[in-house]
């Protein structure tokens, strides 16, 4: 069971990511985790990035060697659903004629 304090810091990472959308790697993860006071190291980055993927709110591609995460829109809860609207389009279907 993960503590309160790796929940918080998975919480803060999840709400960066969530504002600065893009690529995310271990370093840029350990990077803004000693900008925003963790102080973590490359393991506990590539910990929080692989359970906020296996939660569900990331998206990891790539070898392990060179993971990246990215947001994962389908759970975009913030946007008010778990789903996209679809665009509309014009229907291709022909009248009928009579």
């Amino acid at each position: 069971m993960a503590s309160s304090r790796a929940r918080a810091r998975r919480g803060e990472l999840l709400e960066a990511i969530r504002a600065e959308p893009g690529d995310w790697t271990t370093g840029r993860a350990v990077r803004w985790q000693k900008a925003a006071g963790w102080g973590c190291n490359r393991s506990t980055a590539r910990a929080d990035l692989s359970q906020l993927a296996t939660e569900g709110w990331l998206i990891a591609s790539g070898p392990d060697n060179d993971r990246v995460y990215r947001l994962n829109y389908a759970r975009a809860q913030w946007l008010g659903h778990h789903w996209h609207t679809p665009a509309a389009r014009r229907s291709k279907r022909r009248p009928q004629c009579r």
